[in-house]
């Protein structure tokens, strides 16, 4: 949140620094065959953020030399914001995508914790049983799985949500028999964090495929409806203040959020000053709505990239790289580990430095350097040897 209100308060201070200047330097122009020199206020912050944004209506020009050798700085300027918005998108769509669970599998994940289970593994019937109960939305997805009808789930399920905790334990125990009779998929094991996983998408409804889509493309969906209802906006606006047609103010919108400027708004102070907000905050919108599509269509490449390279074979040249990596070599049998940082590697999810820096901290954790770490020491990490090595506070120190 600090960070935003820096942000907000450069742009704030880049335009309003540009209409001063632009208000005080009295660059003219013609009126009526006659030369009139001085904008008003409304008129400089409208051409402080066309200029700067590098838009062009040509609704003004400037006439003075010092004003022209500012506006090189000030557009410079309104590039780097552009370029700033741009690189903030960029990096809360990494972050968005460094999340590896999601919210279903997360629950399931704590539940095993608790249980002190490997979930992944497979639970056991009566972990089972406390899962359905304490989780009903997985218990509908293997009411489900046996009637295969959303309304006969949803009567169940009322039921199921109102009985005592003991009926709800022997329905649970019930329901987990049948899928395990009906179903050759379950026969000879316990269900496992993936199986639950497996079963909670094939139960889905419409309602919660569209409700699953919106979520996982929330970021695409949000920001290009902002932008198709800020071209409206903008249409209507001009159409109705510059008595225009609509499909004339659908392309000053349209002209001026892309940048283009083909068509400069009617000339009045309410119009101008209008516009400066509008392309304040709907050129930095176009451009993050086409940074997301991009995204989308960079993290499919990248998938499929990484897809056909792990299923490509091993090559010489890779062993060599990856023998000087794990620094031992792995031509007689290759394990798990190696196996992994191999693919990583050549699928670029990793880089040679970052294995090693890695390692070395894997190193420095391992104080018993027997090659494991504890479960503790991996969760705290260097927390745990700063508090190891705190000096402890006694009673004559204090």
């Amino acid at each position: 949140m600090f960070w935003r209100l820096v942000g907000l308060s450069i742009v704030a201070l880049w335009v309003l620094t540009g209409a001063v200047f632009y208000y005080l330097i009295d660059n003219c122009r013609t009126v009526d065959g006659q030369e009139v020199c001085g904008w008003t206020f409304a008129e400089s912050f409208y051409y402080s953020v066309q200029c700067g944004l590098s838009i062009g209506f040509g609704l003004l020009s400037e006439t003075k030399e010092a004003s022209r050798f500012y506006s090189i700085i000030h557009i410079l300027a309104g590039s780097s914001v552009i370029a700033g918005c741009l690189s903030w998108f960029a990096s809360r769509t990494l972050e968005r995508h460094m999340k590896n669970l999601n919210d279903h599998e997360s629950k399931l994940a704590r539940f095993a914790h608790a249980c002190h289970t490997d979930g992944y593994e497979g639970f056991n019937m009566l972990e089972m049983r406390d899962l359905l109960v304490k989780y009903p939305q997985f218990m509908a997805d293997f009411v489900y799985k046996i009637e295969q009808d959303h309304d006969k789930v949803t009567e169940i399920m009322e039921k199921f949500e109102v009985a005592p905790k003991g009926a709800r334990e022997n329905l649970a125990i019930q329901t987990l028999q049948r899928v395990h009779q009906a179903h050759e998929i379950f026969k000879g094991h316990g269900f496992n964090i993936d199986d639950i996983m497996k079963i909670h998408e094939e139960s889905r409804t419409i309602l919660r495929y569209v409700r699953s889509f919106v979520i996982q493309n929330s970021s695409l969906l949000m920001v290009w409806g902002f932008w198709l209802f800020w071209i409206l906006l903008g249409a209507v606006f001009a159409s109705l203040t510059c008595e225009w047609s609509f499909i004339k103010g659908l392309y000053f919108a349209v002209a001026a959020l892309s940048t283009a400027g083909l068509q400069s708004v009617c000339e009045g102070e309410t119009p101008v000053i209008f516009t400066a907000f509008y392309c304040l905050v709907g050129v930095p919108a176009f451009g993050v709505a086409l940074g997301t599509c991009a995204g989308v269509i960079v993290d499919r490449s990248a998938a499929k990239q990484n897809e056909e390279k792990m299923h490509m074979k091993i090559t010489e040249t890779e062993l060599s790289f990856a023998q000087h990596v794990l620094n031992h070599s792995p031509d007689a049998k290759i394990a798990l580990s190696d196996y992994i940082e191999i693919q990583l590697l050549r699928t670029g999810a990793v880089d040679r430095e970052t294995l090693e820096s890695l390692k070395e901290e894997f190193e420095k954790l391992d104080e018993n350097k027997d090659g494991f770490l504890t479960r503790d020491v991996a969760m705290k990490g260097h927390e745990h040897k700063v508090m190891k090595h705190k000096p402890k506070v006694t009673e004559a120190s204090v």
